[in-house]
């Protein structure tokens, strides 16, 4: 049992409506429904009465809350209890963040950084903690004040849902998701995104995909469904880790987006070439944002630091 779905159920409760709960909760209906089946099946009973709208409980969905409320309050008090007993060294910076970006972009972002913060007095000797998290863990992980920046793709139609009076943002960079597949003998791809229409008889083209909870999973479907390639690919396997759809493409599996920093070494050897070739070749690409936020409050002197070198970086 995790502890998301206890406050997925709590979020339920109060909201009266399962989608309005998924949206709440950042995540799919489909999803947040898995989560309820799920919950129920861990507590033994039915929980929710799914034939009314509002949705309402079941008389042990109710009894189930007062539990689920108190448990969650006892981890939040014991958690708030460690806090203050043991707060993080004030030479460290925490950044809450995503696992692909934590691999793609990061390294390299903190480096330059690193570099040009090196003479400043209140950054000497400052060390960086990532915490990787799916981004609706990311999100709480930040509003909740256990880390000083949030980094996270900025899809155009999947907004950030955060305060504009407590937090601001700052575009620090930009990720390009390119369409490659496999490279053949000939250094073709093995895999092709056909962007017309199939011709009878011709089998989808075999394709890895992201599971429904990433922001790179909602971004690569919504990009199918605008240009209605669903009927000519064929979703073999579905993944929640980028590094595992990149490995599965590199097995020759199918094709997939990715995104470009993640395989940079492999398109420079060959290794892997993309899907679409000839004129628009990159028609294909998306772009995501990549977003710092912080809060709008003043921060230790070695986070307003780190910041106005993150925007200076990004400004240059």
């Amino acid at each position: 049992m995790h502890i998301r779905w206890l406050e997925d159920f709590i979020c339920l409760a109060q909201a009266g409506s399962l989608a309005r709960a998924a949206e709440l909760r950042n995540v799919t209906p489909p999803a947040f429904g898995r989560r309820m089946q799920a919950l129920e099946v861990w507590a033994g009973a039915p929980l929710i009465d799914r034939s009314a709208f509002p949705v309402r409980l079941t008389p042990e969905g109710r009894q189930f809350l007062e539990a689920a409320q108190s448990a969650l309050q006892t981890l939040e008090d014991a958690r708030l209890a460690l806090r203050t007993a043991h707060r993080a060294d004030a030479s460290t910076l925490t950044i809450a963040t995503g696992k692909t970006l934590a691999r793609s972009m990061v390294p390299a972002w903190l480096a330059g950084l690193r570099h040009t913060l090196r003479n400043d007095k209140a950054a000497a000797g400052f060390r960086t903690r990532l915490s990787t998290f799916p981004m609706h863990d990311a999100l709480a992980m930040f509003t909740e004040g256990d880390a000083d920046f949030l980094l996270c793709y900025s899809p155009p139609d999947i907004p950030v849902m955060l305060d504009d009076a407590r937090y601001r943002f700052h575009m620090v960079g930009v990720e390009r998701l390119v369409c490659v597949s496999a490279a053949d003998a000939r250094g073709a791809p093995q895999f092709r995104l056909h962007a017309g229409k199939s011709g009878a008889g011709t089998a989808p083209t075999p394709m890895i995909a992201y599971a429904d909870s990433l922001t790179l999973g909602r971004m690569v479907n919504q990009e199918i469904a605008r240009r209605k390639l669903a009927g000519r690919l064929d979703v073999i396997a579905v993944s929640d880790f980028a590094e595992s759809v990149h490995e599965m493409v590199r097995q020759r599996m199918g094709l997939a987006w990715l995104p470009a920093g993640l395989i940079a070494d492999d398109l420079h050897a060959g290794r892997l070439v993309r899907a679409t070739t000839g004129r628009g070749a990159d028609e294909a690409d998306l772009a995501l944002e990549i977003r710092l936020y912080r809060q709008r409050a003043p921060m230790r002197p070695l986070a307003e630091a780190f910041w106005d070198a993150a925007i200076g970086g990004a400004q240059g």
